[in-house]
């Protein structure tokens, strides 16, 4: 039973962060402007709650686990109040996390980053808050959607506002003898062209900075 409410309780945080996703897809399609960087900012709240829930919840699991281990030693006997010891240990354990669970720390998480990286594919930079540009600049890393590997050159499709590497996005159009399709899943441009690229140079300047 508890291994089924454990799965449960995981399931639950996953399925918020997938459909938080597919929000941020659908804002992106439908919303500009002022109103789309408040629901976008909302929806990165809410993974970051997501986030924490599931930091919370893992160590609340792991002190469960550590006070059964306890119980079985002591053959079975409650000679200790459970109840008041997990609390304990709970607020222990959560206070020594209190660094993990900072905002700034948990914006490094693999689940969130994918939700500024799929912002970012969309609307160049993601959205102009201080907080945001700064974390930016440590943590994001800028992945050509062609090679899967760091960007080095940000060059920006002036067409879809998709971002590519410059040598892979020109070594691809170079090799075409057709229309060169945007690789980016769903983006309905198929005539890519050298002439629509241009370097971003705000992105630029984020990829030097983290070189440094």
């Amino acid at each position: 039973m508890s291994s089924l409410l454990e799965d449960r309780q995981l399931k639950y945080i996953k399925t918020g962060i997938e459909l938080v996703k597919e929000t941020v897809k659908s804002v992106l399609e439908h919303m500009e402007g002022e109103e789309r960087d408040t629901y976008l900012n909302g929806q990165k709240e809410q993974v970051l709650s997501y986030l924490k829930l599931e930091l919370e919840y893992t160590t609340g699991k792991e002190i469960l686990k550590n006070l059964q281990k306890h119980l079985e030693t002591k053959e079975g006997t409650m000679d200790t109040d459970m109840v008041a010891e997990y609390k304990k240990r709970y607020s222990e354990e959560i206070e020594s996390k209190s660094e993990e669970l900072k905002t700034e720390n948990l914006k490094k998480n693999a689940k969130f980053l994918e939700i500024e990286q799929l912002i970012t594919n969309k609307i160049g930079g993601g959205l102009d808050d201080d907080e945001d540009l700064v974390y930016a600049e440590e943590e994001t890393q800028y992945i050509d959607p062609w090679s899967k590997k760091r960007i080095d050159t940000p060059v920006r499709n002036k067409s879809c506002s998709h971002l590519y590497d410059k040598s892979t996005a020109m070594k691809m159009i170079s090799r075409s003898k057709g229309k060169v399709k945007c690789p980016v899943v769903g983006c309905a441009n198929n005539n890519l062209k050298s002439q629509d690229l241009e370097v971003d140079q705000k992105i630029l300047k984020i990829i030097e900075s983290q070189m440094d």
